[in-house]
This record gives structure tokens, C-alpha cells and sequence, in this order.
């Protein structure tokens, strides 16, 4: 049976918390991102929902690592995602932090 209405799918791939420790194929890099993208495209995907760590591998709000990780999945699926930050607190951030994070 089909739906009569359209369906979206998103995905969120990585969270602000899980590692490669919790599983080895979270995608933490830009470069695991895109990969990871391209993936969820070809399985039906329509949006992703991306979240960046910093080198310790620790929730990061900062612009220029969402310019690199977002520059790396357009490179792998062009403009056939919808792309979305996250601006999650995750017990690290404070409001005016995750303001300045989307504008």
C-alpha cells in the first residue's frame, strides 16, 4: 500500500555524544560525513541533520567546522540533501553560543 501523501526522509547520522567508540561507523570526520551522505542519498534520504566535533571528538558549534564538514557533503552529493546544523546545547553550550552558531 502507498502512501497518498509524500514522504520525507531525514537522517541524523552522528548525534553530539556517540563515538567511534560506541560504534566504529559514526560518522565523525567531514570527510565520514560526505561518505555517509552519499549513502543516505542513494538509500532514499532527502535531508540530513549534521552535528561536528572538535579534535578531541567533542560537540562543536563552530561555523567554520560546519563550512568544512557541509563543503565536504555538497562535494559528494551536491544540492540533493537538504543540509541542517544542529544548534544543541548538549550540556556544553550556552543560548547565546548556539544564536551565534546560525547567524
Amino acid at each position: 500500500m502507498t502512501s497518498p501523501l509524500p514522504v520525507v526522509v531525514a537522517v541524523a547520522p552522528n548525534g553530539s555524544f556517540k563515538t567511534k567508540a560506541d560504534h566504529p561507523a559514526t560518522p565523525i570526520t567531514p570527510a565520514d560525513l560526505a561518505r555517509c551522505a552519499a549513502e543516505c542519498l542513494e538509500a532514499g534520504a532527502a535531508m540530513i541533520h549534521l552535528h561536528v566535533r572538535d579534535r578531541d571528538g567533542r560537540h562543536l558549534l563552530a561555523p567554520e567546522a560546519y563550512r568544512e564538514a557541509i563543503s565536504a557533503v555538497e562535494a559528494a552529493v551536491g544540492d540533493q540533501l537538504v543540509i541542517q546544523i544542529t544548534s544543541e546545547a548538549a550540556g556544553r553550550y550556552e543560548p547565546a553560543e548556539q544564536i551565534a552558531a546560525v547567524t
